[in-house]
């Protein structure tokens, strides 16, 4: 009776160890998901410098802009259609600055839920793959 109590003892601190052991492994692949997702979420944000500098270019359009506008005001007939044509140019260019920088941001604005999204999902799959890995076959096969 004793050797067995011992057995059991041992038993049990053995399957004990092995939770430990299998808690710090799952620990430790949160732990590298995790960097994982904040390296990507880093390089996302070096995305959003070419976005200052579309902003820049936009602002001094706006500005080039004005001074034709204010031009305009004071030109007359030839001078005045001339002005007209490089203010609708301009607008043109502005435009499709504009248009450039509102997929940039909705792209920026969309990064954290699908980063996030994913992970879940990749921790979710891998968690399932896992458990059904360790899982015994059903009794019978």
């Amino acid at each position: 009776m004793p050797k067995t109590l011992k057995d059991l003892l041992l038993a049990l601190i053995n399957a004990t160890l092995l939770l430990i052991a299998l808690c710090l492994f799952l620990g430790v692949k949160v732990v590298n998901r995790a960097n994982d997702i904040s390296a990507t979420f880093a390089s996302n944000l070096i995305r959003l410098e070419p976005l200052k500098d579309e902003v820049a270019a936009a602002r001094s359009e706006i500005a080039a802009l004005r001074t034709d506008v204010a031009g305009l005001r004071t030109a007359t007939g030839e001078a005045a259609a001339t002005t007209a044509s490089g203010i609708q140019t301009r607008m043109d260019t502005l435009n499709a600055q504009l248009a450039g920088i509102q997929t940039t941001v909705q792209e920026v604005r969309d990064l954290p839920y699908d980063l996030t999204e994913h992970a879940i999902q990749t921790a979710a799959d891998e968690v399932t793959q896992r458990i059904g890995d360790r899982r015994p076959p059903p009794a019978g096969n």
